[in-house]
């Protein structure tokens, strides 16, 4: 039953995970992107991104695993709710915001792309801390 558990956890979170990027990179922030591309910003070609879009999913599979592995292994006998969002602010902290920082560091992005990375990720993991959490509370008879 756990590992049936945990596969769900992980297929569900990779899933939200795929469909969050697509919604934050290429809708939300698709324009500003486009206009960084035109302005001189080095991204790769629409085309050669296509091409390695699987190195993306690649990553995201691998974050979803580390994801629920993390959370099963310390999680504790607390409501679900509250530990789900305190885990996906702590994840936030943990991932979503150093790594903004050392982008912001080294590549010269605007200042609030830096920002909205942030609050996005920031939804994001709140919400997979959620459903992790959900898809882990101890069930009651």
């Amino acid at each position: 039953m756990e590992s049936k558990r945990m596969i769900l956890a992980v297929a569900s979170v990779f899933v939200m995970l795929v469909v969050a990027g697509f919604l934050i990179h290429a809708i939300w922030l698709g324009t500003t992107y486009q206009a960084m591309r035109e302005g001189g910003f080095s991204f790769r070609a629409p085309d050669a991104l296509q091409h390695r879009l699987w190195l993306i999913w690649l990553g995201d599979l691998l974050y979803a695993i580390l994801f629920v592995w993390v959370y099963v292994r310390g999680r504790e006998e607390t409501p679900w709710a509250g530990q789900g969002l305190r885990y996906g602010v702590l994840m936030t902290l943990f991932t979503i915001v150093p790594s903004a920082l050392n982008d912001y560091a080294v590549y010269n992005v605007p200042h609030m792309l830096v920002v909205k990375w942030m609050a996005a990720g920031s939804v994001v993991l709140v919400i997979l801390g959620l459903l992790v959490a959900a898809l882990y509370q101890k069930k009651t008879a």
